[in-house]
């Protein structure tokens, strides 16, 4: 505003202006006025719109919070949709994968396992495997492992291996009971005999039964092996073998051998009859088999089904050695045996534990390692 707006302004207060000046202020005045009632209208409008302003951004933000939740909620079904539809298909494929082939691959790797601690553990013969299938392409395989000790047979511990298609893991082993997990150890043809596992049968021979490892003072036949056993109330559990690599001469052998009945195969059993049940779109055959007829200490059968089960497992080496925990080379093994015939330097035997202290006088054993002592349980 000017100064001599200002002038004006008081001059028309005072009345000193003309009645052209002042009806000129006048008509100012009044578009003042005119323009205050119209900027107060405006601000009572914006005071009266400004709570619905909030409400609405309150709203605004309800509905986008809802959207973001609701987004989430959507990807975390989706996925887990996609994760319940991936383990179905899995679970499918897996099941279809281990079940393939005749013998399928869950029989296959599961006579793997039999086989191979059936010929590196003394009682290997009397472990079994179960197989369960996982998601996931995976398979878990469950070996018991059992002792026999006189006439009883008992859980000492299991192996737990698993598989990833057909890549075998290492088993980890688990020791049950009191049983000792310090396994005892023939010696290849010793000259000396020791005296002092003899000296502890000795306080234990009333009311027990044992378990032992024998090392011979010279390589024996099955026959012979038999023979000299014949008349003994004492049962054979199985034969260490010569096959030309044992570490001679030195404690620790890591022995290999076969149990005092035949390691039969799935394709040596006999079929008794096939039954089956259903209809044509869905039907189950239930097999009937047996094993052949045996003799008991007929060598020549228990050699026989002995190379065919090394043979067997020179297909699947790598993982038969998992179990071994170490190298196996059964090509060489087999060729030994193969040129040089089948020959024992040891034995594993049970039985009341004064009939084991009558062969301390044999001269053709020079060395026994206590496995398991145990109370009274013969009936043979």
């Amino acid at each position: 505003m000017s100064e001599e707006y200002k002038k004006k302004l008081e001059a028309f207060k005072k009345g000193e202006l003309s009645k052209a000046e002042a009806k000129e202020i006048e008509s100012d005045l009044e578009k003042v006025e005119q323009y205050l009632q119209v900027f107060e209208e405006a601000e009572m409008e914006n005071q009266k719109q400004a709570p619905n302003s909030i409400m609405n951004q309150k709203k605004q933000q309800r509905i986008l919070r809802r959207g973001k939740w609701k987004a989430r909620f959507q990807t975390a079904f989706t996925a887990l949709g996609i994760f319940i539809l991936f383990t179905i298909i899995s679970t499918i494929s897996t099941a279809a994968y281990y079940a393939w082939g005749s013998p399928d691959r869950s029989d296959l790797y599961r006579n793997v396992i039999d086989l191979t601690l059936t010929v590196t553990d003394p009682y290997g013969s009397f472990s079994g495997t179960s197989i369960n299938t996982k998601p996931y392409f995976g398979m878990e395989a469950t070996t018991d492992m059992k002792k026999k000790v006189g006439d009883e047979l008992f859980k000492v511990g299991e192996y737990k291996t698993n598989f990833l298609f057909s890549l075998m893991g290492m088993p980890e082993k688990e020791i049950q009971g009191t049983t000792s997990q310090q396994q005892p150890v023939f010696s290849f043809l010793p000259k000396e005999t020791s005296p002092s596992e003899w000296n502890r049968l000795e306080k234990v021979k009333n009311g027990t039964v044992s378990s032992v490892y024998l090392s011979f003072s010279e390589l024996f036949t099955t026959d012979q092996v038999f023979d000299y056993f014949k008349e003994r109330n004492l049962e054979i559990i199985w034969f260490a073998v010569d096959t030309g690599i044992e570490n001679k001469g030195d404690y620790g052998i890591d022995p290999i051998g076969f149990p005092n009945s035949p390691i039969w195969h799935d394709d040596d059993m006999i079929i008794d009859s096939v039954e089956k049940t259903g209809n044509f779109w869905l039907s189950t055959e239930s097999i009937s088999s047996s094993s052949p007829e045996y003799t008991e200490g007929d060598s020549k059968i228990l050699q026989k089904q002995f190379i065919k089960t090394l043979t067997f497992l020179e297909k699947y080496e790598k993982k038969a050695e998992n179990f071994y925990f170490g190298k196996l080379e059964l090509d060489k093994r087999i060729a030994y045996m193969e040129e040089h015939g089948i020959y024992h330097y040891g034995v594993v035997i049970t039985g009341p534990t004064e009939e084991i202290l009558k062969l301390k006088k044999e001269s053709w054993i020079k060395e026994i390692r206590i496995d398991e002592v145990r109370f009274w349980n013969w009936d043979n």
